[in-house]
């Protein structure tokens, strides 16, 4: 037999041999790649949210739930975790307070912990409210004491990427006004202000930048500051849902215009507690920049976190020629607009006879 023949005839195998080897080599890798990625948060931020593992519900069941939640990249991922580690890692049932940000490491750690939430308490913060109005609401049920709520709004510890974009502004009373979103959340009675505020700016990232309104900002030449800052006014002045994108249109205008807002809201702010009627001695009290009789343009910063329904109708205003708005007085919520201040004045009229009507 011809040697070099033999030893030719005898590489090709193991040619095909090392390219199979390869091969498996690079599917395991990628498996590996992928398997690691599904592993990961699911986002950087993320509302907290209860999820409840009942007595005898298999590990299946359990992943099946935290992907419909959103809390897992991948069921199959979780599982093969598990299985890995189930020994270090039996899941026990109970409330858990989870969160996207959470990497399937840190969610099993917490579900095989039997670190269970404590009785959740459901607390509704209203559109419009401020600051303060949140931290006397967190107090009454519980939650926080309210001066350590505010204390903690003023730290900077938050890293919310969106924060990012509010550093540097001046005569900003509360840095975080207007950017802690009203929603009802489950709170725990004694929780940590830093951990109930994280809450409300993750709920705020994730209702309000949504690419749509990302966008919406930008076409409008708005920066955060300034779209939160006006819808906190909208919020304020608008009764009526309906009204709110002209309410927005009338803000547009005058600031065009180069008018000042005149809005009775940003006074009450300006002052620092809740006024039933705002009178001229009020308006001339009440120095700070806030006060848009006084100051042109919008305020600093927000007077309160206004609701998703304000946001938008910032973001899409009426398209009207509306400089001035008063209330009707008739019990309906609703306004007169008016181009002219002498439509106004007739409107105001209007006004008056309506309330004479309403206490007659």
């Amino acid at each position: 037999m011809n040697f070099k023949h033999w030893t030719r005839g005898l590489r090709r195998p193991l040619v095909y041999v090392g390219i199979g080897i390869l091969a498996v080599l690079a599917i395991l890798l990628a498996g590996w790649g992928w398997y690691r990625q599904a592993l990961t948060p699911v986002s950087v931020g993320g509302r907290v949210t209860h999820v409840t593992i009942a007595s005898g519900d298999s590990v299946r069941t359990v992943a099946d739930r935290l992907a419909k939640d959103r809390m897992i990249r991948s069921e199959t991922a979780f599982l093969l975790y598990y299985r890995l580690h189930r020994a270090q890692l039996p899941i026990l049932a109970g409330t858990y307070a989870l969160s996207p940000s959470m990497s399937v490491q840190q969610i099993m750690q917490k579900i095989s912990s039997g670190e269970v939430v404590q009785t959740a308490i459901a607390v509704t913060i209203p559109e419009g409210f401020d600051l303060e109005d949140i931290a006397a609401k967190l107090q009454q049920a519980g939650i926080c004491p309210a001066q350590a709520f505010i204390s903690a709004t003023q730290q900077d510890t938050f890293k919310q990427p969106f924060l990012k974009q509010l550093v540097g502004r001046k005569q900003v009373r509360y840095r975080l006004e207007g950017f802690l979103f009203p929603d009802t959340y489950d709170f725990t009675r004694g929780e940590k202000p830093a951990e109930v505020i994280n809450e409300m700016l993750d709920d705020f990232a994730a209702r309000v930048l949504t690419p749509a309104n990302v966008k919406a900002m930008k076409a409008d030449g708005l920066t955060l500051n300034q779209a939160i800052t006006e819808a906190s006014l909208v919020e304020n002045e608008a009764k009526v849902d309906s009204e709110r994108p002209l309410i927005a249109s009338v803000i547009d205008n005058r600031l065009k215009a180069h008018m000042k807002l005149q809005i009775d809201a940003t006074v009450d702010y300006a002052i620092g507690h809740h006024l039933t009627v705002v009178t001229d001695a009020d308006i001339l009290d009440a120095k700070g920049p806030y006060n848009t009789y006084l100051f042109a343009g919008l305020p600093p910063g927000p007077i309160g976190n206004p609701g998703l329904k304000s946001i938008e109708a910032v973001l899409h205003p009426a398209k009207t020629q509306y400089l001035y708005y008063v209330a009707k007085g008739d019990g309906s919520g609703t306004d007169y607009f008016a181009r002219t201040y002498a439509q106004q004045l007739h409107n105001e009229m209007l006004r008056e006879e309506n309330l004479k009507k309403q206490h007659s």
